[in-house]
C-alpha cells in the first residue's frame, strides 16, 4: 500500500469515527406509550446505552437500552416496592435475574419474556425455600421445596402443585415416596410412620385408598382394601400372635362375612358387625366343641346347635352366651331331654326319653335341680 492509499484510509476512518461519535449523545427522551421520561445515552434520538427512566406511575428503570427498549442489564423498581435486577431483552425480563417481591419473597433464577422460566430459587419470607424448575411463574417439572423447620419435598411439580413421583421427609422419622397429584398423595406409594408402622399401596387425596399392605411395628399386618383411609372391603388381618381374620371389613372393623382362626386351632366362620360376631356363624374350639347358630355382639344369642366333644348335643335357644329357653338335648347314648333352660341351667317342666322314644321320666326343674320327677 502506497502513501496515498494509506492517507486515504486514515481519512476515511477518521470520518467514520467522527460520524459514529456524533450518534451518541446525552439527553432526554419521552416515551409516548407509557409516559416515561428518559435521561441518558441516545443514538439517533432514541435511548441506546446507559440511562434512567421515570414512569408516570412511579416506576423507575435504570440500566441498558437498545434502540429505545430495555435490553442488556438493568434494575426496575416498581412503585409498590417490588424490584427486578438482571437481564432484559425487548423491554422484558429475560435471561437471569433477581426479583424482590413486596411480601419479602425473593426469586433468583432464569426468566423468559417477563416470566419465571427454567431453573430458579424462590426464598420465601417465612424461611421456606424452593429450588427447581419454573414455567410461566409457576413451579413445574422437578424441584425441591424445603420448609423452614427442615421438612422437605423433592419430586415432580405441575401448575405450582406437587405432582408426579416425589419424596416427602417430615424429619420426625416419617416419610413418603410415591405418586402425587394436586399437592396430595395419589396413586401408589410407600409411607413410613414415625412410630415404626409402614404402608405400601394405593392413595387418593392423602388417604389410603384401594389395595394396600399395612405393617404394624408390633408385628400385626393387614393386606386388603382401603376406602378413604380406613379398611373397607375384602382383607386379611394377621396378628403378631398368629391369630388371623380373612373376610370383609367396614370402617376399619371386621364387618360382614369372615373367618377368624386362633393359633390353637379354634375357628369361627360367619358374620360380623363392628369386630364382633353378629348374625349366623359357626365356632369350633380346639377341644372339638362347636356351636352353629345365631350370634349377637360376640355371644351365642338366638337359635343354635351346641355340640360337645363328648358327643352331647344341645339344640335350642341361647341368650348372652348361655342356654336359655326351650331345647332338645341328647347324650351320645341317645338319652333325650326335652325341656327348658334358664341362665344356662335346666328350669321348668321336662321329659326324658330313651333312644327309642320311650319316656324315662318327666317332671320339673328349678334352677338346675329336679323338684318333681316320676
Amino acid at each position: 500500500m502506497n502513501f496515498k492509499n494509506i492517507f486515504s484510509f486514515v481519512c476515511l476512518s477518521l470520518l467514520f469515527l467522527s460520524a459514529h461519535a456524533q450518534k451518541v449523545t446525552i439527553g432526554n427522551y419521552s416515551f409516548k406509550k407509557n409516559g416515561g421520561t428518559y435521561y441518558g445515552e441516545l443514538v439517533g434520538g432514541k435511548p441506546d446505552g446507559k440511562g434512567k427512566t421515570n414512569f408516570v406511575n412511579g416506576d423507575v428503570y435504570e440500566g441498558d437500552y437498545v434502540k429505545g427498549k430495555r435490553q442488556g442489564t438493568g434494575a426496575y423498581l416498581f412503585s409498590d416496592g417490588e424490584k427486578y435486577e438482571g437481564d432484559w431483552y425487548d423491554d422484558k425480563q429475560h435471561g437471569k435475574g433477581t426479583f424482590y417481591f413486596s411480601n419479602n419473597n425473593k426469586y433468583d433464577g432464569l426468566w423468559y419474556t417477563d416470566y419465571q422460566e427454567g431453573l430458579g430459587t424462590m426464598y420465601y419470607f417465612n424461611g421456606d425455600k424452593y429450588v427447581g424448575n419454573w414455567h410461566e411463574d409457576l413451579r413445574e417439572g422437578e424441584g425441591t421445596y424445603t420448609w423452614a423447620n427442615g421438612v422437605f419435598y423433592k419430586g415432580g411439580w405441575k401448575a405450582d402443585k406437587k405432582s408426579g413421583k416425589g419424596l416427602f421427609d417430615w424429619k420426625d422419622g416419617s416419610s413418603y415416596y410415591g405418586g402425587m397429584d394436586n399437592d396430595m398423595r395419589n396413586g401408589h406409594g410407600t409411607y413410613y410412620y414415625a412410630n415404626g408402622d409402614k404402608y405400601v399401596g394405593g392413595w387418593k387425596d392423602d388417604m389410603m385408598h384401594g389395595k394396600g399392605i399395612y405393617e404394624f411395628k408390633n408385628g400385626d399386618k393387614y393386606e386388603g382394601d382401603y376406602d378413604n383411609g380406613v379398611r373397607t372391603g375384602q382383607g386379611i388381618f394377621i396378628h403378631h400372635d398368629n391369630r388371623k381374620y380373612i373376610g370383609e371389613f367396614k370402617n376399619g372393623l371386621m364387618d360382614g362375612f369372615g373367618v377368624y382362626s386362633w393359633p390353637d386351632g379354634s375357628k369361627y366362620e360367619g358374620y360380623w358387625i363392628e369386630d364382633k360376631q353378629n348374625g349366623r356363624g359357626k365356632f369350633v374350639s380346639s377341644e372339638g366343641d362347636s356351636y352353629d347358630g345365631e350370634w349377637i355382639n360376640g355371644e351365642m344369642n338366638g337359635e343354635g346347635v351346641l355340640r360337645m366333644a363328648d358327643g352331647t348335643k344341645f339344640k335350642g335357644n341361647f341368650k348372652k352366651g348361655q342356654r336359655h329357653g326351650k331345647c332338645i338335648e341328647e347324650t351320645v347314648d341317645g338319652i333325650r331331654f326335652e325341656g327348658e333352660y334358664k341362665n344356662d341351667k335346666r328350669d321348668g317342666s321336662f321329659v326324658e326319653k330313651d333312644k327309642d322314644g320311650n319316656i324315662i321320666r318327666k317332671g320339673f326343674y328349678n334352677n338346675g335341680r329336679v323338684e318333681v320327677a316320676n
